[in-house]
């Protein structure tokens, strides 16, 4: 179990230091290659429409192949082509190679979600689950450490080169999942029986849950979204911090944020239901998030406020996955999983990044900001209230 925990973990974390290169070096790159906020938005939901699509190929690949081939496979093309990112000279051929990376890097999601579940006992496996999404704030702040010194002795450029690096480590880690993780023969045998699990997801009962469950995600990630890849732009624009300063305040609050992640876990294993700790993680985030865009006047103010912000704002994401699933009969998760989760987290990475860019442009950083993200939040938290707080499909994952 802890092996493939590991390995779950490592290749989520790997790519995910290599997406983040992309958020840390948008100032440079707009400067560059002489394009606007406005451009840079189409390529992330570009990246975003292609990563909703390509890991459908790609699961139904590793259903048939087995993860100790796939994930490898997508963990070392993601990293080549991230690589390339820092050796193109036009900007068609930059934003080309970021979204062909972005679709083998979000393939990695449910390979790696399901590694985990698959290899976990029942009691341990909500839990196990938040510590696999722990590796995507961990990411950031690694990146972040990397980046001020990366910047500062070899340019923007080299930011992207860690993506070779990358490749080399990536190469093995196939060997080491165990063998019997993942059966598509007991997949098939589990799904027997249900002849259309989309046609069923959208029939009574499970319709109200589908769309409702499907809104949480959608406006949450949403939320997201419209940040994610901002924040060190709003810093050095608003703010007037260098790049690398920028990358200090997000790369820490990334790492404060595993707080929230284990946290958000634990108390709906302890405290409160999944439902109700994703609406009060939803709502306080909301709150702290006006005050982290407003009020800081210093660089140490920004640090705690994006830190403190980040461990309810990116926290909550940890049980995001855990409750669909078991929202859901064991038939019909991986479905559930796939149109609830994964589109409807895609959907929004579409819509969000290229609002935000397109209302800054009108209103600039902090007004635009506050219009999209808080109401995005409270919606969310609307939704899943009108979940019942014991999930229809009750058991274990």
């Amino acid at each position: 179990m802890m092996l493939a925990m590991a390995v779950a973990f490592l290749a989520w974390l790997l790519t995910n230091i290599d997406q983040s290169m992309f958020g840390y070096a948008i100032p440079d790159i707009r400067k560059e290659f002489d394009v606007g906020l406005d451009v840079i938005g189409i390529v992330i939901s570009t990246s975003f429409v292609v990563g909703a699509v390509v890991p459908v190929a790609i699961g139904s690949l590793t259903d048939r192949l087995g993860p100790r081939l796939m994930l490898p496979v997508c963990l070392v093309s993601s990293a080549l082509l991230i690589g390339c990112l820092g050796l193109s000279r036009s900007f068609p051929v930059f934003a080309a190679l970021r979204i062909a990376s972005f679709g083998f890097s979000a393939s990695l999601s449910p390979i790696t979600n399901t590694i985990v579940a698959a290899a976990s006992p029942r009691r341990a496996r909500a839990l196990l689950i938040a510590l696999l999404q722990c590796a995507y704030p961990v990411a950031w702040f690694l990146a972040s450490l990397l980046v001020t010194p990366l910047l500062a002795g070899h340019g923007w450029r080299s930011l992207f080169l860690v993506g070779f690096a990358v490749a080399v480590v990536a190469l093995p880690l196939g060997l080491l999942i165990p063998r019997d993780v993942l059966s598509p023969r007991s997949d098939r045998r589990r799904l027997a029986g249900v002849e259309s699990p989309i046609a069923t997801l959208l029939s009574a009962p499970y319709r109200r849950t589908t769309v409702l469950t499907g809104l949480t995600l959608f406006f949450n990630a949403g939320a997201v979204a419209a940040t994610a890849f901002f924040l060190p732009t709003f810093l050095h624009e608003v703010r007037g911090y260098t790049v690398s300063a920028s990358a200090v305040v997000v790369g820490s609050s990334y790492g404060i944020s595993v707080i929230g992640y284990l946290g958000s876990a634990l108390v709906s294993m302890y405290l409160l239901s999944r439902r109700d700790t994703i609406a009060l993680f939803n709502l306080v985030a909301a709150g702290l998030f006006l005050g982290m865009v407003w009020l800081p006047t210093s660089f140490e103010q920004d640090v705690i406020a994006f830190g403190v912000t980040a461990i309810f704002f990116y926290g909550v994401s940890a049980i995001m996955i855990t409750y669909v699933l078991e929202s859901f009969p064991a038939a019909l998760r991986t479905t559930a999983a796939a149109l609830s989760g994964t589109a409807c987290v895609s959907a929004s990475m579409v819509v969000f990044p290229y609002l935000t860019t397109r209302l800054v442009a009108l209103l600039g950083w902090q007004v635009s900001f506050t219009l999209i993200v808080p109401p995005a939040l409270l919606l969310s938290s609307l939704a899943v209230l009108r979940l019942p707080r014991r999930p229809i499909a009750d058991e274990s994952v």
